[in-house]
């Protein structure tokens, strides 16, 4: 333990080892749900959740039956307009 004193006349604190560590907890942390984050993004446009909730909030519509079935719809039209390459 550092025995000198502060400005004030009260014993000095130091840096806790734990604190330190804990820092680097939190970095890891943030660093392993950004990329979750991430993963959880790139699976949700590929199976089209988020293409479905633009189409929901483009068209100001709630999620429904009905409105996933024109989404389906919207979707396999605008797929088959595409031109094949090969």
């Amino acid at each position: 333990m550092n025995t000198s004193l502060c400005g004030a006349g009260a014993p000095a604190r130091e840096t806790s080892k734990a604190k330190i560590i804990k820092g680097r907890a939190t970095a890891i942390e943030k660093a392993v749900t950004r990329a979750f984050a991430l993963l959880i993004a790139a699976l949700r446009e590929i199976f089209d959740e988020s293409a479905y909730d633009r189409f929901l909030e483009r068209g100001s519509l709630t999620s429904s039956s009905a409105s996933y079935a024109s989404f389906c719809e919207e979707r396999d039209h605008t797929r088959a307009r595409r031109p094949r390459c090969c």
